[in-house]
C-alpha cells in the first residue's frame, strides 16, 4: 500500500476526535444489538425446551401403551433414535379450592416420567417425583401443582383441592374428584405453570379412560431435534396411530417465536442500516473538514485515487474497530444475562414477569455474522458514495478560498 496512503489515515485516525465519536456509537449500537439477540435466542429456546419435555415430548404417538407405540421398532432404532418414551394420559379439568378456581391439564405420569431431561427444566418444592398420585392415609390420592396454580388457588403442600373433571366423552358428565396437593413445582415460565398439573398415570387413567387421552410422548437425542421428519420416516412411523411433531402439538407457540425471531432480526437490520448511514455521515463531515488538507495534498501530486482510500480506510478501520468493541461488549454482557436480569426481577420490575429468566445462555453466531455482515457491506457502500466529493476538491480551492 502507498506510504503517503497509509500515513495520511493513521494521521486521521489520531486526528480526529469525530472518528472517536464514531467508534465509541457503532460499539453503543453493537452492543444492545448483541444482547439482544442472546436473550431473545435463549430465552425462546428455553421455553420451547420446557414445552418439549413438560408438555408433549418432541413426537407424540396416539398409542393405548406404550408397547402398542413401539411395536415393530427394532431394539437398535430405538436405542439410536428414541432417548425416551413414555406413556402419557391428560385431560382438562377445573381446580377448586376454598377461594378461587383454576383451569389446568391434568398429566397422568408414571414415576419414570421425571429423567434427568425433565427435572432439568423444572423445581419441585419437595422431593415428590417418586410418589406423585400416592395414596395418603385419608386414601385421597395426590396432585403436584404448580406455584402460579398454588398462588392462585391459595392452597399450600397437604391442602385439598376439588376437580372438576372435563370428560373425554361428550356422553358423559362433570364429575368431581378430591385430591391432596402432594408437590409444588415450578418451570420458571409461568404460562406454562398456570397450565400443568401431574398425577399418578393408572389414577389418570380411570379418570379420562379414552384411548384418544393417552398417548406415547417421544423425546429424541440432540442429533435428531432438528429433523423429526427423518426419525419418523426410520422408524416408520407414518402411517402408524397418529403422530404428531412438538411444533404442531404447540402451533400457537411455534408461530410466535417464529414471527418473534423474524420481526426482531429486521428491527436489528433497520437499526444497523441507521449505524452504518452514520458512518457514511461521519465520512462526510470529515472531508468538509479537511477539504484545505486535501488541496494541499492535491497540489503537491497526490492522486484523487489516494486521497479517497486513505479517507476511506481512516473511517472504515474506525467502523471494524467499534463493531468488534461492540461486539465483544455485548457478548460479555450476554453472558451474564441471567444474574442481571434475576436481580432486576428482584427489584419488583413486573413486566419481567412475562418471560423465562431462568434459561441457558445461547449464543446466535450466525445472527450476529448477519448484522455484523450487513454494516460492513452497507458502510462499505455509503462510505465510498460519502467520499465522490473529493474528487470536486481541486487545488484551485486554496487560492479562490484567500
Amino acid at each position: 500500500m502507498n506510504s503517503f496512503v497509509v500515513l495520511w489515515s493513521k494521521k486521521r485516525i489520531s486526528k480526529h476526535g469525530r472518528l472517536t465519536s464514531c467508534l465509541v456509537l457503532i460499539a453503543l449500537v453493537m452492543a444492545p444489538l448483541v444482547c439482544a439477540l442472546i436473550f431473545s435466542d435463549s430465552m425462546m429456546e428455553g421455553i420451547t425446551s420446557k414445552y418439549i419435555y413438560l408438555s408433549s415430548g418432541h413426537l407424540q404417538i396416539n398409542a393405548h401403551t406404550l408397547e402398542q407405540a413401539m411395536e415393530n421398532i427394532s431394539e437398535s432404532d430405538h436405542r439410536q433414535m428414541i432417548q425416551y418414551a413414555d406413556e402419557v394420559t391428560s385431560g382438562y379439568a377445573l381446580m377448586y379450592s376454598a377461594t378461587n378456581t383454576s383451569s389446568v391439564m391434568i398429566k397422568g405420569v408414571s414415576s419414570t416420567y421425571f429423567n434427568d431431561l425433565r427435572i432439568a427444566q423444572l423445581t419441585f418444592e419437595t422431593d415428590a417425583t417418586e410418589t406423585i398420585g400416592a395414596t395418603t392415609n385419608s386414601n385421597i390420592k395426590g396432585i403436584a401443582i404448580s406455584r402460579a396454580t398454588a398462588k392462585q388457588l391459595n392452597v399450600e403442600i397437604g391442602d385439598r383441592v376439588a376437580l372438576m373433571v372435563v370428560p373425554d366423552d361428550a356422553s358423559k358428565t362433570l364429575r368431581p374428584v378430591l385430591l391432596r396437593v402432594q408437590a409444588i413445582f415450578h418451570t420458571g415460565y409461568d404460562k406454562l405453570d398456570q397450565l400443568l398439573s401431574f398425577i399418578d398415570l393408572d389414577y389418570a387413567k380411570t379418570l379420562y379412560p379414552s384411548i384418544a387421552s393417552t398417548t406415547v410422548e417421544i423425546i429424541v437425542p440432540p442429533e435428531y431435534m432438528e429433523n423429526l421428519d427423518s426419525v419418523i420416516s426410520a422408524l416408520n412411523l407414518e402411517g402408524k396411530n397418529a403422530i404428531s411433531k412438538w411444533s404442531s402439538l404447540n402451533v400457537a407457540v411455534f408461530n410466535n417465536f417464529v414471527i418473534s425471531k423474524q420481526m426482531i432480526m429486521i428491527i436489528l437490520l433497520l437499526v444497523t442500516v441507521v449505524a452504518a448511514f452514520y458512518t457514511a455521515s461521519v465520512a462526510q463531515q470529515m472531508i468538509q473538514d479537511d477539504m484545505q488538507d486535501i488541496a494541499i495534498v492535491k497540489l503537491i501530486g497526490s492522486s484523487n485515487a489516494q486521497v479517497k482510500k486513505s479517507a476511506f480506510i481512516s473511517v472504515y478501520t474506525v467502523t471494524l474497530g467499534g463493531m468488534i468493541v461492540g461486539i465483544g461488549l455485548g457478548l460479555l454482557i450476554g453472558c451474564n444475562l441471567g444474574p442481571i436480569l434475576t436481580k432486576l426481577s428482584n427489584l419488583g420490575i413486573q413486566g419481567l414477569s412475562f418471560y423465562l429468566l431462568d434459561f441457558n445462555i445461547t449464543i446466535p453466531w450466525l445472527s450476529i455474522g448477519l448484522i455484523s455482515v450487513a454494516l460492513m457491506v452497507i458502510s462499505f457502500v455509503a462510505i465510498q458514495i460519502s467520499l465522490l466529493r473529493t474528487k470536486l476538491i481541486t487545488p484551485m480551492r486554496l487560492f479562490t478560498e484567500v
